[in-house]
């Protein structure tokens, strides 16, 4: 038996609206849910899975987990053409979503730029700066 996957599950305020973000901005569907209210959704699109879960149920379920701060962990969404990352920069920019890296040309020849989700997770959307190094 090998590792299955591994899957970034994050400490939000407001499952419900950062459903909506990544919903709107990224895409993703809900596969599961559970609360009423909702206080964990796990998050799907293609083969990629996010969690999100409240802090006030994550601080119940986990004895001394810390107080809520802003992370300094990057999460990197990495798309394979420049058509889908433009997508994704338009809505960011359309919603008002807080751009922390400006859309560039990286040195290691990747197209990136950085925003920030309603909890100030950090996100790095990225793709190849030429079509040509795109593998299928």
């Amino acid at each position: 038996m090998g590792l299955l996957s591994i899957v970034n599950e994050l400490v939000v305020d407001e499952v419900e609206k950062s459903v909506e973000f990544y919903q709107k901005i990224f895409s993703f569907s809900v596969e599961l849910t559970d609360g009423n209210p909702i206080s964990w959704a796990q998050l799907k699109k293609d083969n990629m899975q996010i969690m999100l879960e409240e802090y006030k149920t994550v601080k119940e379920e986990i004895k001394g987990f810390p107080k809520k701060t802003r992370t300094s962990n990057l999460l990197k969404f990495k798309y394979d053409n420049l058509d889908e990352l433009k997508a994704v920069y338009s809505k960011c920019r359309e919603n008002s979503y807080e751009i922390f890296i400006e859309y560039t040309k990286t040195e290691y020849d990747k197209i990136e730029f950085g925003v920030l989700d309603l909890d100030k997770n950090m996100i790095i959307v990225s793709c190849p700066a030429t079509y040509k190094e795109v593998k299928k």
